[in-house]
C-alpha cells in the first residue's frame, strides 16, 4: 500500500499543473470546445483511417504512445490495485493537454489545407507548456515533457509547410469575388431596409440579391427565367418607391448580374433580348439619383419610400444617396473588371497576374478607397437611425412616422453588422485584407524567383525525361519526347503571356522569358523578338554612323530604361544585349547605337544598387570609329525589378563575375 500512496501525485502540485495549463489554453486556443479541458482519456489508437498532413499524423502517434506506456507502468507497478481504463488518470491535467491536441490533431490530419493561425496557435500552446519543466517532474524515458518536445517538433513542420504552401493569385481573386458577393448583398439588404418604410418586404424569405431579382418588375428584369409571380406582386409597389426604383437600378445593373449570376449572366443577356420589352429603356441610375433628388429638394417626399427621420435630416439622407453610387462604383469595379482579373490568374496563375500588376494594383486601390468610404457613411447612417427608431423604441419614445416595421430594423441591423460593423471578421475588412495580400502575391517582385522556379522546374525535368534511368522505368514503348526547345518554340507561351503585359509596356520593348538548356544555350528566344530585331537593324544599316554589328547567334534581349543623373532621370534610353555585346543606343532612339561594350572584357563594374537601379562602369567603342576607347559611368534605372533580374543573370552568365 506504500507503493501506492507514492504514486499518487500531490494535490497542491495537481492544481498548479491544471491552473497553469489552463492559462496557457485560454491564451492560445480560441474553440470553446477545445478551451474545456476533457478530464478523461480517449482511446489511445490512431483515429485516423487516411491522412494528409503527416507530421500531425506522427504528433497524435506520439501522444498516443506516451498515454500507453504511462498506463502499461501504472498497472505493472500497482498490479490488481491498478485502476480501470476508463478511470486510469481521470481528472489529470497531463491527460487533459494530451486530449487537447489529440482532438485538434484528428480533427485536422486529413485536411487539404490548414489555417496558418491554428498551426501557430497550437506551436505557442505546447511552447508554453515546456516553459514549466518544474511543474511536470519526469522519471521514465517517455515522459510528458519529451512528449510534448516532439509534438512541437512536427508542429513547426508542419507550419513550415504550411507557410511554403502560399495561395496563389486566382484564389485570392476568387476570395475577394466571394467576400465582394457578401458585402454587396448585405449592402444593399441595408439600403432598401434601413432608410425605407416599405414594409412588404417584410413578406420576402430572403433579402439576399439572387433572391430580390425574383420580385423586380417584369420591364427590364435582368434575369427573365427567374422571375416569381407571387414575389413580383408582393413587392410591385415597393419598387415604384423612389428608395425602391434606386435599388433595383443596382439590382438590375450588367455588373451586378455578372457578378452574382455567373456562367448564367451571358444566357440571361440573351434571353433579356429576346423579350417583348427589349426596345423599352429603363431609367438609369443617375437620372433616378437626379430625379429623386429633385423631388427631396423640392420637399415632395410622398411616394418617396424614406423613413421620417431621413426626410427631416438631408445630411444623412445626402449619406444614403452617396452610399447608393458608392454602391454601385464596387459593383462595377467587381463585376466588370475584377472577375476580368480573375480569369486571366486562373488561366496564367502567378505568372498571368503579376505581369497585369501595373493595371490590377490601381484597381485594388480604388476598391480599397471606395469599401472605406462606404463603411464610413453607412457606420453615420446605421447610427443615426438606431437612434430614430431602435433606441426610441425601447425607451418608449415616440417615433417620427412613416416608421420600418422591427423585422425591418433587424432585418438592417443583421445586415450592417455582417458588412461594417463585425469588426475584424465583417465582410468589409476581410475584404480589404484580402485585397492587401493580393496585391503581394501579384507584386512584380515576385516575378524573378517565380521564373527561376519554373526554369529550374524545367530544367530538372528535360534532365529526368532525358536520362537512361527513365527509359529503364518506362519501358522501349515510351514514345520519343520531343526538345525542351522544340516545345518552347512551337506552343510560343512566352508571346501569349506578354500579350497581356500592363500598361508599363514600352514600345518595342523585348524582355523573353530565357530557359536554359544542357548546352546552355536559351532556347526560349521567341520569334517575333527576333523578327524585330531584324527589322531594327535593316533599318539602322543605311545610317553611315551606326555601328555594323553582326547577325545574332543566341539570345537577343532588349531594355527600354532611365538614365539616372544626380538621382533624377535625365533621359531614356535603349540598351540590348547580344552575342558578348552590350549596346547602348543614342539616347530617345530605337535604331542609333552610341557605344557598344564587349562581355565580359569590356565590363569593370556592375552593381545593383536597389530593385531597378543598375550601376555600371565599363571600357565602351563608340559607334564612329574616329573616336577611341572610353571609360564610361552609367546609372540605368529598369522599368521593373523583373528586367534588372533578368538583365543582372544574363550579364552573369556571360562571364562577368
Amino acid at each position: 500500500m506504500a507503493r501506492l500512496v507514492a504514486a499518487v501525485p500531490c494535490s497542491q502540485l495537481a492544481t498548479r499543473q491544471q491552473d497553469s495549463l489552463q492559462a496557457i489554453v485560454n491564451k492560445h486556443v480560441q474553440d470553446p470546445a477545445l478551451r474545456e479541458l476533457n478530464s478523461s482519456q480517449t482511446s489511445t489508437e490512431r483515429g485516423v483511417q487516411r491522412w494528409e498532413q503527416a507530421h500531425l499524423v506522427s504528433a497524435l502517434d506520439v501522444i498516443n504512445e506516451y498515454q500507453r506506456s504511462r498506463r502499461a507502468r501504472v498497472f505493472s507497478s500497482l498490479g490488481d490495485f491498478g485502476p480501470s481504463f476508463r478511470r486510469s488518470y481521470k481528472n489529470d491535467p497531463r491527460t487533459r493537454m494530451c486530449e487537447l491536441l489529440k482532438s485538434w490533431l484528428r480533427a485536422n490530419a486529413a485536411c487539404n489545407s490548414l489555417p496558418e493561425e491554428e498551426v501557430r496557435s497550437m506551436c505557442g500552446l505546447c511552447r508554453d507548456v515546456l516553459s514549466h519543466p518544474q511543474l511536470f517532474p519526469a522519471k521514465n524515458p517517455q515522459s510528458f515533457m519529451k512528449s510534448m518536445a516532439d509534438v512541437y517538433d512536427h508542429l513547426q513542420w508542419q507550419l513550415q509547410e504550411v507557410l511554403e504552401k502560399d495561395r496563389s493569385c486566382a484564389e485570392l481573386a476568387q476570395r475577394i469575388l466571394s467576400m465582394s458577393r457578401n458585402l454587396v448583398t448585405d449592402t444593399i439588404t441595408y439600403l432598401l431596409l434601413g432608410p425605407s418604410d416599405l414594409k412588404d418586404t417584410d413578406g420576402l424569405p430572403s433579402m439576399e440579391v439572387v433572391k430580390l431579382w425574383q420580385s423586380l418588375p417584369n420591364e427590364g428584369h435582368p434575369m427573365p427565367h427567374r422571375k416569381d409571380p407571387a414575389l413580383q406582386k408582393l413587392m410591385g409597389e415597393a419598387w415604384q418607391s423612389h428608395v425602391g426604383m434606386l435599388v433595383a437600378a443596382l439590382l438590375r445593373a450588367p455588373w451586378c448580374v455578372r457578378l452574382f449570376a455567373g456562367a448564367d449572366a451571358e444566357s440571361s443577356t440573351r434571353l433579356l433580348a429576346l423579350e417583348d420589352g427589349k426596345d423599352f429603356q429603363l431609367p438609369s441610375l443617375q437620372s433616378l439619383l437626379k430625379e429623386a433628388e429633385r423631388c427631396f429638394d423640392a420637399g415632395y417626399f410622398k411616394g418617396s419610400g424614406l423613413v421620417g427621420a431621413l426626410r427631416q435630416d438631408e445630411k444623412q439622407r445626402s449619406s444614403w444617396i452617396q452610399a447608393l453610387i458608392i454602391t454601385s462604383d464596387i459593383m462595377y469595379l467587381l463585376g466588370e473588371v475584377m472577375v476580368q482579373f480573375h480569369r486571366i490568374s486562373d488561366g496564367l496563375g502567378d505568372f498571368g497576374m503579376i505581369r497585369v500588376s501595373p493595371w490590377l494594383h490601381p484597381v485594388l486601390d480604388s476598391l480599397v478607397e471606395k469599401v472605406l468610404s462606404l463603411k464610413g457613411l453607412l457606420e453615420s447612417l446605421n447610427h443615426s437611425l438606431d437612434a430614430a427608431y431602435v433606441l426610441a423604441r425601447a425607451r418608449g419614445q415616440k417615433v417620427l412616422k412613416p416608421a420600418p416595421s422591427e423585422k425591418m430594423c433587424f432585418r438592417a441591423r443583421e445586415a450592417i453588422q455582417r458588412a461594417l460593423l463585425a469588426g475584424k471578421g465583417s465582410h468589409a475588412d476581410q475584404l480589404l485584407q484580402v485585397a492587401d495580400e493580393l496585391r503581394a502575391r501579384s507584386a512584380p517582385e515576385r516575378l524573378p524567383h517565380l521564373a527561376k522556379g519554373l526554369g529550374d522546374a524545367t530544367l530538372s525535368l528535360s534532365s529526368v525525361l532525358s536520362s537512361e534511368e527513365f527509359r529503364r522505368h518506362v519501358g522501349d514503348a515510351f514514345p520519343d519526347l520531343p526538345k525542351l526547345g522544340d516545345c518552347l518554340e512551337a506552343q510560343r507561351g512566352v508571346d501569349e503571356i506578354r500579350a497581356i503585359e500592363g500598361p508599363r509596356t514600352l514600345e518595342k520593348r523585348r524582355t523573353p522569358l530565357a530557359i536554359q538548356d544542357d548546352t546552355s544555350t536559351r532556347t526560349a528566344t521567341t520569334v517575333s523578338a527576333i523578327q524585330s530585331f531584324a527589322s531594327e537593324r535593316s533599318c539602322s544599316s543605311c545610317c553611315s554612323n551606326t555601328l555594323n554589328v553582326s547577325e545574332p547567334l543566341g539570345l537577343v534581349m532588349k531594355f527600354e530604361v532611365y538614365r539616372l543623373l544626380n538621382n533624377t532621370r535625365h533621359d531614356c534610353r535603349s540598351i540590348e544585349l547580344r552575342s558578348g555585346q552590350l549596346l547602348i543606343y543614342d539616347k530617345n532612339s530605337t535604331s542609333q547605337v552610341k557605344y557598344v561594350v564587349q562581355i565580359p572584357d569590356g565590363m569593370d563594374r556592375v552593381l545593383l544598387k536597389s530593385d531597378v537601379i543598375l550601376e555600371m562602369s565599363f571600357t565602351v567603342l563608340p559607334a564612329s570609329a574616329k573616336k577611341g576607347m572610353k571609360q564610361k559611368d552609367y546609372i540605368f534605372e529598369f522599368i521593373s525589378a523583373e528586367e534588372a533580374d533578368v538583365f543582372c543573370e544574363e550579364i552573369w552568365n556571360q562571364g562577368v563575375r
